[in-house]
């Protein structure tokens, strides 16, 4: 049997399409953590915690690094499509911004402050971490 060596991808916000490429790789932000897809993967579905969507090349390299705030992932062998609640490119995320938001919603007690609280700190995460090496 011949091994595929990509996967196809579709990245979905409620806008729009950010993200649709054949890719080697994804890393997607899980409710119980990140899970890779590759080509052949297993039928999922899995709703998604704030964090990163990772995207590689078939050498393996990134090409892309997302934020997505929450959403749905559905996966079969041939595709995985991310239907995300948001979505901004990791490398335009502003560290400085989001602190500035984290201190302004940190005195406020509403359910949706404490949601769009833990978003920003699951972008402060994001931001934090090594994503650029190889995988």
């Amino acid at each position: 049997s011949s091994i595929m060596a990509t996967i196809s991808f579709d990245l979905v916000s409620p806008e729009n399409l950010i993200f649709n490429d054949e890719v080697g790789m994804i890393i997607v932000p899980g409710k119980d953590g990140d899970f890779g897809v590759l080509p052949g993967h297993s039928k999922v579905m899995s709703s998604l915690r704030p964090g990163r969507v990772m995207v590689y090349g078939e050498d393996k390299n990134l090409l892309k690094a997302f934020f997505v705030s929450g959403g749905f992932a559905e996966v079969n062998p041939e595709k995985c499509i991310v239907l995300a609640e948001s979505v901004d490119e990791i490398n335009e995320l502003e560290k400085a911004t989001i602190e500035k938001d984290i201190q302004e919603l940190e005195g406020q007690e509403s359910d949706t402050t404490k949601e769009q609280l833990s978003i920003a700190k699951a972008k402060i995460d994001a931001l934090g971490s090594d994503f650029y090496q190889k995988i």
